[in-house]
């Protein structure tokens, strides 16, 4: 094991935080903690080792992907300025840029994002601005509007569906944001 030069964080808070990453998906139990962490990190930012300032200019304005357990049930409404991903039962409200319902999950909710990928069952009207897809063994009932679609062979949708067209340069700046993201 390497020897560890640490001024702020203890050997068990510094291995926790590098061992995530900055754009992961996390349950509300870890980013408390990952967010604790952090705003260690940040007050001692002045005397902090040089692999401590490493991490702090990583996870600078971090915004950690809200994650929505497997064995767990939640009613809310969420908002989120990234990514949601749920794998156990929810209702309510979403509205993120990037959100994956999972097989394991079932969902009673209305859905707005620019990406929703649905592996699971959806119960409620999904509007992407710029995709919606439906894997194999999704079961999807309720409204889709998007531009783009993709429902896979042996997905179930019950719904209606409206595909708005986009203007090109709308498309191009969506296409821009996209590979930015990505890449």
């Amino acid at each position: 094991m390497r020897k560890l030069n640490l001024k702020i964080l203890t050997p068990e808070e510094f291995i926790f935080l590098e061992s995530k990453k900055p754009n992961g998906v996390y349950n509300y139990e870890t980013q408390k903690i990952l967010n604790g962490i952090i705003e260690k990190l940040e007050l001692g930012k002045k005397h902090a080792s040089r692999c401590e300032k490493k991490l702090c200019k990583i996870y600078d304005h971090t915004d950690f992907g809200i994650l929505i357990d497997k064995n767990s049930k939640n009613w809310q409404k969420i908002t989120h300025s990234g990514k949601v991903q749920i794998s156990g039962e929810f209702e309510g409200e979403i509205s993120a840029q990037a959100i994956l319902i999972e097989k394991t999950a079932s969902v009673a909710a209305n859905i707005a994002a620019e990406v929703v990928m649905c592996k699971g069952k959806i119960f409620g009207n999904i509007r992407a601005t710029y995709k919606i897809k439906i894997a194999k063994d999704a079961e999807v009932k309720g409204d889709l509007h998007a531009p783009n679609f993709i429902i896979e062979k042996g997905a179930h949708f019950d719904g209606h569906c409206s595909m708005p067209s986009v203007p090109k340069s709308e498309l191009f700046n969506l296409l821009g944001k996209a590979l930015r993201k990505t890449a």
